[in-house]
């Protein structure tokens, strides 16, 4: 049987639980009926990706996507440009995103640059 000082203990324990869970970040979807009339429930979204430099210097740069929250950055992938200043892929991104935030770190630079998501897809050109 349970008392009175077990059920409260689980529940803060629940709590507890549920609270380091959550990590600060916010969840988003999307619903939507697609042309056959299921329903669609994603949490996510693949954009596709341009970068092109100016200047590489004949060396890859590295590109770190983060998403942006009320704890800071978190990172959602790193690449690195061909010698030519040259990205092009596909990232992963949660639903609920329309904006990323691109470090990029050469051997001479950093650069720090908010990029919108527009109609899944994501360019940056120098």
């Amino acid at each position: 049987m349970f008392n009175r000082h077990s059920i409260r203990s689980f529940a803060v324990a629940v709590l507890a639980i549920s609270a380091m869970g959550l990590g600060g970040y916010s969840v988003g979807a999307s619903a939507s009926t697609a042309e056959t009339g299921a329903f669609k429930y994603d949490t996510g979204r693949l954009a596709a990706v341009e970068i092109a430099l100016a200047d590489s210097a004949g060396q890859p740069a590295l590109l770190s996507f983060y998403s942006q929250g009320p704890n800071g950055l978190r990172l959602l992938e790193n690449s690195f440009t061909d010698v030519g200043g040259d990205y092009r892929g596909v990232l992963r991104l949660p639903a609920h995103l329309n904006h990323v935030v691109l470090v990029l770190r050469t051997a001479d630079r950093q650069k720090t640059l908010t990029l919108s998501v527009f109609e899944d897809a994501i360019v940056y050109a120098e």
